[in-house]
């Protein structure tokens, strides 16, 4: 059970200040939220939206922000009740019906077969309802084109519909859009097709647009996909010049060296500097995934001790990391260690 976190005299002062005698704009403490949710500060998130609801019970975007903390809390059917508070008080706002959907399609994930059917569709419902109610949402466009994209058909999937949400959603933005488009095709792709996305996404890398990272994220994630390892050192190489300082481009340089087994000293300078960040850019390798590459880099120099150490902590870091736990096994086996 999860125990009730006290919320500070600061962030106290903060929820009220959002609601003072009436409240400022609903939107505030949903805002509020997703900055701490951004920030990793999901305990506060949570103790801030409780303290929002109970301030103000019949503010609705009160309810959606307890939803949003709820969600990433992995409390999902609690979400949802929030999520349904939130919508009977205000049902005909865009954003709120997508934190609904976006917490019942998280359930119908979680649950998995024929459990998931009920909050699937009712989860496409309400983010239908947030684009029928403000089409240029492309939140809620994106989460509808990735429900199609995943969901089998007797839940409503469809990758006809996917496709048709990628369209929409590039008429509007084309960084998300070629991310979408980008998505809807990388199980199928060959070289020559992830080459073309790869320069799509190219020119928009680093633009105002690519704020969020779609486009260095389509174009790392092209790179890392291509077969051809000539074709993929060749890629990362421009995308290097253009954007050096991109930690994200980076690591996929690093990767490339770590594959080949060439410029390791660079691969590991390189590496080394990425698990030290104390925040990773969306569309970011995970901190667990750059630990296991060191590992690959440090045995590909012989340093069999120091790679066994990285596969280790990559393995500790996320235990569902196969990769890193089968090489740690394998890896203190040759070494004669338990």
């Amino acid at each position: 059970m999860r125990t009730r976190l006290v919320l500070p005299a600061t962030l106290l002062l903060l929820a009220l200040s959002l609601f003072p005698n009436g409240g400022i704009a609903q939107t505030s403490a949903i805002d509020s939220v997703r900055q701490l949710l951004a920030t990793d500060q999901d305990e506060l998130a949570l103790a801030f939206a409780r303290e929002a609801t109970g301030a103000r019970p019949q503010e609705a975007g009160a309810h959606c922000a307890h939803a949003l903390a709820l969600n990433a809390a992995g409390e999902l059917e609690v979400a949802i009740e929030a999520g349904d508070r939130c919508v009977e008080l205000e049902p005909d706002v865009s954003d709120h019906q997508l934190i609904l959907g976006e917490a019942l399609m998280e359930l119908a994930g979680e649950r998995g077969g024929l459990g998931a059917l009920a909050p699937a569709r009712r989860g496409k419902t309400a983010v239908e309802r947030a684009i029928e109610l403000d089409p240029d949402n492309l939140d809620a466009r994106l989460q509808l084109f990735f429900f199609h994209i995943n969901a089998p058909g007797i839940a409503g999937g469809s990758k006809e519909e996917a496709g048709r949400q990628a369209e929409e959603i590039e008429r509007r933005s084309p960084v998300m859009g070629v991310y979408a488009r980008y998505r809807l095709r990388v199980d199928e792709a060959g070289d020559d097709e992830l080459t073309q996305f790869f320069n799509a996404a190219l020119p928009l890398v680093g633009t105002p647009g690519d704020s969020v990272g779609y486009a260095v994220g389509t174009a790392t994630s092209a790179v890392a996909n291509v077969s051809d390892i000539a074709v993929s050192e060749r890629l990362v190489a421009q995308l290097y010049a253009a954007h050096p300082d991109d930690p994200r481009v980076s690591y996929a340089r690093a990767r490339i060296w770590a594959l080949q087994g060439q410029e390791l000293d660079k691969a590991e300078r390189i590496l080394l500097a990425y698990v030290e960040l104390p925040e990773l850019p969306r569309f970011a390798p995970s901190h667990a995934g750059a630990h296991w590459r060191l590992g690959v880099v440090y045995e590909k120099q012989g340093r069999k001790n120091e790679a066994l150490a990285r596969y280790r902590t990559a393995a500790e870091m996320e235990p569902n990391f196969q990769q890193a736990r089968e090489d740690a096994e394998r890896l203190a086996e040759e070494l004669g260690e338990n």
